[in-house]
């Protein structure tokens, strides 16, 4: 029980990693060719992350209505390839600077659930 605990604060502070690198990315641009071409090393962090998720998923079957909200982060980071111009850059840069925390909300709504079992537990 114990290594399932350690597994899973594991991969939560993986995937809050994982996102703080995302965010920082995004909020630290705002530039329409940082928008619209994604470096390879940001992909391979974001792939990091889902694959976190899938992870979490597999090993602890119970689902949350939060586990899904990372797509929202998904899709802000996905609109400005496909739809960014120099018209519309300061839309997609809110988009996408606020539709990352995304990210972050799933990890803390599971540190959250996770704090307060062990709290009842220890009660």
């Amino acid at each position: 029980m114990k290594n399932k605990k350690l597994i899973r604060v594991l991969l939560l502070i993986t995937s809050l990693i994982l996102a703080g690198f995302i965010i920082q990315y995004y909020w630290s641009t705002s530039a329409l060719d940082d928008l619209k071409f994604v470096p390879l090393y940001l992909m391979l962090i974001t792939l990091g992350y889902i694959v976190t998720q899938i992870i979490r998923r597999f090993l602890f079957k119970n689902q949350n209505w939060w586990d899904w909200l990372y797509y929202f982060s998904l899709s802000a980071m996905m609109l400005p390839i496909f739809f960014a111009s120099t018209e519309n850059l300061n839309i997609f840069n809110i988009i996408t600077d606020y539709g990352t925390f995304f990210f972050i909300i799933p990890v803390a709504f599971d540190l959250k659930m996770m704090m307060t079992k062990s709290e009842s537990i220890n009660l």
